[in-house]
């Protein structure tokens, strides 16, 4: 992104003291080390946001796994996030911008981006900047996950090593809501969820919860709310009893075997398929989620887009009404 792009999103993200591209990104997601147990945290910190971030921001995530990887200090990454949930993956008034999709002036029609426009964001944002870097990191990675786990927070727990999450978690990937069952790194679903459950998920839009995320596979151990933290930290002390040298070559070994199982062929349908349905065409009548964000703004679009489902389907505090 230009760094013109980086002001605008501080201006949007900080209306009253315009801050620079270092100081937004730092400020939604934060990195800190614990000696004590050789692990680095890397927390999401926008919780009047639900945790959503720029696109950026997950940017500046991929950044800090590779700089939490080259430490030798440093044998387990954290991933969790500050205040009432994990997180709900990027900032949804920014979706489409990265890509090259323009706000329109009244009567200006809206004018989608070329093929390759979308080429090189789409394999390098939505693939390879965050996903790409957990996945294929060296060090052992766990995500803490209380409540909401969505869109590209989702993205990160479905690459990580293990999640342990409490009982109120909540998975699935927003996109599915206005772009259909697309590819967001469809192969990771299926190895993490099984085919079925990954069909569930991707043609009903609904979030899978954390007992059942454990039954699936997703998650390594479900813990009550107020032990979350000291769970996970115990698992990373547990990691922290192994060699360097031994969880790097297995890391390494474990990334030969998921080749073997079609990881780097997923890869690739996860940022080319993403220039597919992203260029789908609604009928009359369909959902189309640009334009009533345009036109009622977000939290009343996803609000009304919930109600058209039963509560079990459902992505925000009605879920259960």
């Amino acid at each position: 992104m230009k760094k013109s792009d980086y002001e605008l999103l501080a201006s949007q993200w900080d209306a009253e003291h315009m801050e620079t591209r270092e100081e937004v990104l730092q400020k939604v997601v934060t990195y800190e080390k614990d000696p004590s147990i050789s692990a680095a945290y890397i927390s999401f910190n926008s919780p009047e946001t639900l945790n959503a971030v720029p696109v950026a921001a997950l940017e500046r995530v991929g950044d800090l796994v590779r700089e939490a990887e080259a430490d030798d200090a440093v044998k387990t990454i954290i991933f969790r996030g500050i205040g009432p949930c994990f997180g709900t993956g990027a900032d949804a008034k920014e979706l489409g911008h990265y890509i090259g999709y323009k706000n329109p002036k009244p009567g200006e029609k809206v004018s989608k981006p070329s093929q390759h426009q979308r080429m090189l964001p789409d394999r390098n944002i939505v693939m390879g900047a965050f996903t790409a870097s957990v996945q294929n990191c060296l060090k052992v990675t766990i995500c803490q996950v209380h409540s909401y786990c969505y869109g590209g927070h989702m993205q990160i727990a479905l690459a990580a090593d293990m999640v342990i999450a409490s009982p109120d978690a909540l998975f699935t990937h927003p996109a599915f809501r206005y772009l259909g069952a697309g590819p967001q790194d469809m192969w990771s679903w299926i190895e993490n969820l099984g085919i079925k459950k990954m069909k569930e998920i991707m043609l009903t839009m609904r979030a899978l919860g954390a007992e059942e995320a454990e039954k699936a596979g997703l998650v390594n151990k479900v813990v009550p709310r107020e032990d979350l933290e000291r769970w996970t930290r115990d698992y990373a002390v547990a990691v922290a009893q192994m060699p360097l040298d031994g969880i790097m070559m297995g890391k390494a070994l474990m990334r030969m075997m998921m080749e073997t199982r079609g990881k780097g062929l997923g890869e690739i349908i996860a940022w080319a398929g993403h220039g597919w349905v992203t260029n789908l065409k609604l009928e009359e009548g369909e959902f189309n989620f640009v334009r009533e964000r345009m036109l009622k703004g977000l939290s009343q679009t996803l609000h009304d887009r919930d109600m058209k489902v039963a509560p079990f389907f459902r992505l925000g505090e009605t879920r259960e009404g």
